[in-house]
């Protein structure tokens, strides 16, 4: 009987609230409650728009970087086959140009800037356009192409390959935890949802149990 009188009261009393509401307030209600559907929607929308963009940007700087590996690679070949003693910085930028890739157009304007003798301006593009932080030291590295004595340079492009090593090793151990913390995080949902229903659960049953007191 209590159950029935619980539930009969709660309806009764809903229904009485939506009746006693007047159009206007009605309507500004119904307008309120769209904004608050509307602005978790949105909110949603544009972090989803966000970690797209950033997810986009995050990938291609990873590509440039493993570009750079490689370029450095091919200039440390280069080295060792004595080549760094005859080759110009014109002829191997113009090689690097060759290979395919996201650095190929940047390369190709960074040797358009060094053929009109814009050495500063040829770092200072190849910085901006790749925007990592390997990027402007490479770049100096192969406009100081025929300043640099092959020895030093061949002991810099080993520390800078090594240093972007380290930093792969550290994105891909936070990627990994990041792997990690997503397969927990529907555990973590379902416990909180259970936990959740519980108190809602709790709540209803106290306010049942008044109900009926005054009953």
């Amino acid at each position: 009987m209590s159950n029935i009188v619980y539930y009969t009261l709660t309806t009764i009393g809903l229904a009485g609230s939506v009746l006693l509401i007047p159009s206007v307030g009605f309507r500004r209600l119904s307008n309120a409650g769209r904004s608050l559907y509307e602005a978790p929607r949105r909110w949603v929308m544009g972090h989803v728009t966000t970690s797209v963009k950033e997810y986009k940007n995050k990938r291609r700087r990873e590509l440039l970087d493993r570009e750079i590996t490689d370029g450095i690679s091919f200039l440390r070949n280069a080295i060792a086959i004595g080549r760094g003693k005859v080759a110009s910085t014109d002829a191997m930028i113009e090689e690097l140009c060759e290979h395919r890739g996201l650095l190929s157009p940047i390369y190709g304007q960074m040797l358009r800037l060094l053929r009109q003798n814009k050495k500063t301006e040829a770092i200072s593009y190849f910085a901006e356009a790749v925007r990592t932080d390997s990027a402007k030291e490479f770049g100096r590295l192969l406009i100081q192409w025929d300043e640099i004595d092959p020895v030093e340079l061949m002991e810099t492009l080993l520390s800078q390959q090594k240093s972007m090593k380290e930093v792969n090793m550290t994105l891909r151990k936070r990627r990994d935890e990041t792997i990690s913390d997503l397969i927990y995080l529907p555990v973590v949902i379902n416990l909180m949802v259970v936990f959740i229903n519980f108190i809602y659960v709790a709540y209803f049953l106290d306010q049942k149990e008044m109900l009926t007191l005054l009953m």
